[in-house]
């Protein structure tokens, strides 16, 4: 686990300075942002001292939303932290986070998971749980096992190689969480559209990811958690 751990924060160490152009530069990425910052601004309000933690912050696109980051990856959070001076950095695992216990009323982390095998994925929650506070809410995404399995999806690495059933989740997350709500991400390939045609479109993928009947057929799934 510890070697795999470390070939992910190598990975992005080494593709920290080129990740915002390489990875949302491009109009898929452009659309995720969007559809994410939707779904953060409907999710995430700003209580009167509280405290908001992101994990895997990365270069910071999403770090906005938070008082406080947590990063594995040095180079990666150097560029967050120019973006973002007036947020809380920290340097560590997100399964060692260091920070207290009950001390965020938020924790929200995207683009994790998915590169994680599941006993970390539950370590993870696990320490999420233990420093928020009671009722406080972890947001988090992961590939959708239902969308994946209907289109015959194969990963052959660990990079985005994990995904979960919301039975999976469950059974992770029952005993520390109760289950607030859930969100798709990106059911059509808007991305892929001629350029006039993808901001009309932006809507109605938003509105089909979030029914109920298809949402578990989305790219990926946001779960809010709320703390027992």
């Amino acid at each position: 686990m510890a070697n795999k751990n470390n070939t992910v924060v190598d990975y992005y160490d080494n593709i920290a300075d080129d990740y915002d152009n390489s990875r949302f530069g491009g109009s898929y990425g452009q659309f995720i942002d969007y559809q994410e910052r939707r779904l953060l601004n409907k999710l995430i309000k700003p209580i009167p001292g509280g405290k908001r933690l992101e994990i895997a912050c990365g270069t910071g696109r999403l770090t906005g939303y938070a008082t406080h980051a947590l990063d594995a990856s040095a180079a990666m959070m150097k560029h967050a932290q120019q973006r973002h001076p007036q947020v809380m950095f920290r340097q560590a695992s997100a399964a060692e986070t260091g920070f207290d216990d009950n001390m965020f009323h938020t924790i929200y982390c995207f683009h994790l998971m998915m590169h994680l095998d599941p006993s970390l994925i539950q370590d993870i929650i696990t320490e999420a749980h233990r420093i928020l506070k009671p009722g406080g809410r972890f947001i988090f995404d992961i590939p959708s096992q239902k969308r994946r399995r209907l289109i015959h999806h194969k990963h052959q690495t660990w990079h985005g190689g994990t995904d979960l059933s919301k039975d999976d989740v469950l059974k992770m997350t029952s005993h520390l969480f109760d289950l607030g709500s859930t969100h798709g991400i990106m059911m059509m390939p808007v991305h892929k559209l001629p350029t006039r045609l993808r901001s009309p479109l932006r809507a109605c993928d938003y509105a089909l990811a979030g029914c109920c009947l298809l949402k578990q057929y989305s790219s990926y799934i946001a779960y809010e958690l709320i703390k027992k």
